[in-house]
């Protein structure tokens, strides 16, 4: 489970929660059932109206992410790359048929089989690059369906708010009832800064965020399949591995054993 999604949720509807409080409010009130069907099935449906539909379907199937932690651990895969430097080096690129018949992962499967085939190193940089860019492309999509449902939750809330106003005016001879109901129109204006603000369009951006670990692995893969496939030395193949990790992560050799 990624708690930054969780807490940053949490914190942001406690926060406005206590500040309406303490002007003397009730955020219950913010809670409206008919602004929230007016408001968010209709963005996720205008979403949905601007965005292919191989992404929608990829928004919602890849909507888990958002909520769990990447499963990308760059250290163990730039350590699986070099054993298979390491067997290269020393038995032939051909003793690692039986490992890539063996992979899960299917992009690193098919890198590793082409470099075992003897496939040109161009070759294999030209396929794996393709299947790269069509994985960040996959995901592209998937957040943008997230983030336009968020920019289409503020004006959809205020069409809601406009249709409230309507019907509150009609009740001109009822002071009570009119002022119920422009409270109640206001809801639907709350509800779409909301969506925008604290849901759809947070969500679009960590799923955007997390989608650029599995391009950066997928690049991790391609350059060290390169390098097996052009027999580099598996500690300066290392060295350039570990260049892809971030400056918070520890950039520490498998072959320093102190």
């Amino acid at each position: 489970m990624d708690l930054t999604v969780i807490l940053g949720m949490v914190i942001s509807i406690t926060a406005i929660a206590v500040g309406d409080i303490m002007e003397g409010g009730n955020p219950i009130h913010v809670l409206h059932i008919t602004s929230f069907i007016i408001v968010v099935p209709t963005a996720m449906a205008s979403a949905m109206t601007g965005t292919a539909p191989e992404y929608v379907r990829a928004a919602f199937k890849e909507f888990k992410i958002v909520f769990k932690k990447s499963p990308v651990n760059l250290h163990e895969r730039i350590k699986q790359i070099i054993d298979f430097a390491i067997i290269a080096r020393r038995d032939g690129i051909l003793a690692l048929e039986s490992h890539a018949n063996l992979m899960e992962d299917e992009f690193f499967k098919k890198g590793l089989s082409m470099a075992v085939d003897g496939v040109e190193a161009h070759e294999i940089e030209e396929t794996l690059e393709v299947l790269i860019e069509e994985t960040a492309e996959y995901y592209h999509g998937a957040a943008h369906y997230w983030l336009l449902a968020g920019e289409s939750c503020p004006v959809i809330g205020l069409i809601g708010a406009v249709l409230g106003l309507i019907l509150a005016l009609q009740k001109l001879d009822n002071p009570a009832e009119m002022a119920a109901g422009i409270a109640g129109a206001f809801t639907a204006t709350v509800t779409g800064i909301a969506g925008a603000y604290i849901f759809m369009g947070p969500w679009g951006n960590k799923l955007k965020a997390k989608s650029h670990d599995f391009i950066k692995e997928k690049h991790v893969i391609l350059a060290g399949i390169l390098g097996i496939s052009h027999g580099d030395n598996p500690r300066t193949l290392e060295m350039k591995l570990l260049n892809y990790l971030s400056p918070l992560e520890e950039k520490k050799s498998q072959f320093d054993k102190s």
